[in-house]
Protein backbone atom coordinates (compact mmCIF):
# COMPACT_ATOMS: atom_id res chain seq x y z
CA UNK A 1 0.00 0.00 0.00
CA UNK A 2 1.24 3.72 -1.07
CA UNK A 3 1.87 6.29 1.25
CA UNK A 4 -1.53 8.21 2.28
CA UNK A 5 -3.57 5.40 1.06
CA UNK A 6 -6.62 5.26 3.55
CA UNK A 7 -6.40 2.12 5.85
CA UNK A 8 -9.76 2.90 7.79
CA UNK A 9 -12.38 5.08 7.71
CA UNK A 10 -14.63 5.21 11.20
CA UNK A 11 -17.96 7.23 12.32
CA UNK A 12 -18.97 7.82 15.63
CA UNK A 13 -21.10 4.45 15.76
CA UNK A 14 -18.26 2.81 15.26
CA UNK A 15 -16.97 3.66 18.29
CA UNK A 16 -16.78 1.38 21.14
CA UNK A 17 -17.23 3.37 24.70
CA UNK A 18 -14.98 2.11 27.36
CA UNK A 19 -15.96 0.47 30.86
CA UNK A 20 -14.97 3.05 32.53
CA UNK A 21 -14.68 7.48 31.93
CA UNK A 22 -16.30 7.04 28.38
CA UNK A 23 -17.40 10.13 26.16
CA UNK A 24 -20.98 10.46 25.79
CA UNK A 25 -22.85 9.11 22.33
CA UNK A 26 -25.27 12.28 20.87
CA UNK A 27 -26.99 13.00 18.10
CA UNK A 28 -26.74 16.55 16.48
CA UNK A 29 -29.45 17.04 14.14
CA UNK A 30 -29.15 18.88 10.68
CA UNK A 31 -30.74 22.20 9.24
CA UNK A 32 -32.30 20.33 6.14
CA UNK A 33 -36.00 19.89 6.11
CA UNK A 34 -36.03 17.05 7.49
CA UNK A 35 -33.12 17.57 9.55
CA UNK A 36 -30.23 15.08 9.24
CA UNK A 37 -29.00 13.40 12.08
CA UNK A 38 -25.41 13.43 13.14
CA UNK A 39 -24.04 10.97 15.40
CA UNK A 40 -21.38 12.37 17.33
CA UNK A 41 -19.54 11.32 20.63
CA UNK A 42 -19.32 14.25 23.24
CA UNK A 43 -16.16 14.72 25.04
CA UNK A 44 -16.99 17.09 28.13
CA UNK A 45 -14.78 19.97 28.63
CA UNK A 46 -14.41 19.33 32.90
CA UNK A 47 -13.44 15.71 32.60
CA UNK A 48 -10.82 13.78 30.51
CA UNK A 49 -13.62 11.19 28.37
CA UNK A 50 -12.65 8.34 25.83
CA UNK A 51 -13.83 6.24 23.00
CA UNK A 52 -12.25 3.04 21.61
CA UNK A 53 -12.55 1.83 17.74
CA UNK A 54 -11.47 -1.36 16.62
CA UNK A 55 -9.98 -2.61 13.64
CA UNK A 56 -7.21 -5.38 11.89
CA UNK A 57 -4.50 -3.92 10.17
CA UNK A 58 -5.07 -4.81 6.37
CA UNK A 59 -2.97 -7.24 4.72
CA UNK A 60 -1.34 -4.86 2.01
CA UNK A 61 -0.02 -2.66 4.59
CA UNK A 62 3.25 -1.47 4.04
CA UNK A 63 4.48 -1.22 7.25
CA UNK A 64 4.82 2.69 7.30
CA UNK A 65 3.75 5.16 10.08
CA UNK A 66 0.02 6.32 10.32
CA UNK A 67 -1.78 9.24 10.23
CA UNK A 68 -5.28 10.00 11.89
CA UNK A 69 -7.32 12.32 11.02
CA UNK A 70 -10.33 13.35 13.64
CA UNK A 71 -13.11 15.19 12.11
CA UNK A 72 -14.30 16.88 15.27
CA UNK A 73 -16.62 19.92 16.19
CA UNK A 74 -18.35 22.03 19.16
CA UNK A 75 -21.47 21.64 20.47
CA UNK A 76 -21.45 25.55 21.19
CA UNK A 77 -18.06 27.27 21.41
CA UNK A 78 -16.55 28.94 18.39
CA UNK A 79 -13.19 29.50 20.03
CA UNK A 80 -10.54 27.73 22.05
CA UNK A 81 -8.82 24.75 21.68
CA UNK A 82 -9.26 21.14 22.60
CA UNK A 83 -6.41 18.53 22.90
CA UNK A 84 -6.95 15.13 21.40
CA UNK A 85 -5.22 11.83 22.63
CA UNK A 86 -4.68 8.84 20.37
CA UNK A 87 -3.04 5.70 20.89
CA UNK A 88 -2.83 2.24 19.90
CA UNK A 89 -2.99 -0.93 21.36
CA UNK A 90 -2.20 -4.17 19.08
CA UNK A 91 -3.82 -7.82 19.74
CA UNK A 92 -0.57 -10.01 18.60
CA UNK A 93 -1.44 -13.19 17.49
CA UNK A 94 -1.25 -15.27 20.93
CA UNK A 95 0.81 -12.63 22.38
CA UNK A 96 -1.45 -9.88 24.27
CA UNK A 97 -3.68 -11.01 27.18
CA UNK A 98 -7.26 -8.76 26.94
CA UNK A 99 -8.07 -9.53 30.31
CA UNK A 100 -4.55 -8.01 31.41
CA UNK A 101 -3.94 -3.76 32.15
CA UNK A 102 -2.43 -2.21 29.30
CA UNK A 103 -1.04 1.32 29.32
CA UNK A 104 -1.70 3.45 25.96
CA UNK A 105 1.02 5.50 25.10
CA UNK A 106 -0.84 8.68 23.47
CA UNK A 107 0.15 10.98 21.04
CA UNK A 108 -1.70 14.26 20.89
CA UNK A 109 -2.56 17.45 18.84
CA UNK A 110 -3.84 20.76 20.38
CA UNK A 111 -6.48 21.85 17.52
CA UNK A 112 -8.59 25.40 17.72
CA UNK A 113 -12.35 25.12 17.85
CA UNK A 114 -14.01 25.79 14.31
CA UNK A 115 -15.35 29.93 13.97
CA UNK A 116 -19.13 28.48 14.18
CA UNK A 117 -20.66 25.61 16.29
CA UNK A 118 -21.61 23.51 13.36
CA UNK A 119 -19.00 23.43 10.88
CA UNK A 120 -16.21 20.84 11.57
CA UNK A 121 -12.28 20.45 11.37
CA UNK A 122 -9.89 18.03 10.98
CA UNK A 123 -6.85 17.57 14.01
CA UNK A 124 -4.31 15.63 12.66
CA UNK A 125 -2.01 13.10 14.65
CA UNK A 126 0.57 11.32 13.47
CA UNK A 127 2.24 8.11 14.68
CA UNK A 128 5.84 6.34 13.24
CA UNK A 129 5.72 2.74 13.10
CA UNK A 130 6.76 0.67 15.08
CA UNK A 131 6.77 1.03 19.28
CA UNK A 132 4.83 4.81 18.52
CA UNK A 133 1.92 2.71 17.69
CA UNK A 134 2.56 -0.06 19.95
CA UNK A 135 3.84 -2.45 17.32
CA UNK A 136 0.65 -2.81 15.05
CA UNK A 137 1.71 -4.72 12.29
CA UNK A 138 -0.29 -6.70 8.78
CA UNK A 139 -3.07 -8.92 10.32
CA UNK A 140 -2.97 -7.85 14.14
CA UNK A 141 -6.52 -6.85 15.17
CA UNK A 142 -5.83 -3.61 17.35
CA UNK A 143 -7.74 -0.67 19.53
CA UNK A 144 -7.83 2.90 18.56
CA UNK A 145 -8.29 5.03 21.73
CA UNK A 146 -9.01 8.55 21.10
CA UNK A 147 -9.48 10.93 24.05
CA UNK A 148 -9.94 14.63 24.86
CA UNK A 149 -7.23 15.83 27.17
CA UNK A 150 -9.70 18.31 29.18
CA UNK A 151 -7.98 18.68 32.34
CA UNK A 152 -4.83 19.91 30.21
CA UNK A 153 -4.04 23.49 30.91
CA UNK A 154 -3.64 24.03 26.97
CA UNK A 155 -7.39 22.83 26.51
CA UNK A 156 -9.17 26.01 26.98
CA UNK A 157 -12.58 25.27 24.59
CA UNK A 158 -15.71 25.29 26.96
CA UNK A 159 -18.38 22.70 26.32
CA UNK A 160 -18.28 19.60 24.57
CA UNK A 161 -16.40 18.48 21.11
CA UNK A 162 -18.25 16.69 19.40
CA UNK A 163 -16.17 13.50 17.44
CA UNK A 164 -17.78 12.86 14.08
CA UNK A 165 -15.45 10.53 12.47
CA UNK A 166 -11.51 9.29 12.27
CA UNK A 167 -9.65 8.39 9.15
CA UNK A 168 -6.34 6.54 9.39
CA UNK A 169 -3.68 6.80 6.39
CA UNK A 170 -0.55 4.70 5.84
CA UNK A 171 2.18 7.83 5.95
Amino acid sequence: MASGNTLYVWDATDGIPPATTPAGLDRRAGGSTPGESFIVYDFDAAADEFVDFRGIIPQNYAGGGFTLRIWWGATSATSGNTIWNAAFRAIEDDAEDIDAAHTYDFNAVTDAAPSLSGEYTAAVITFTDGADADNTGVGDPFILRIARDANNASDTMTGDAELLALELRET
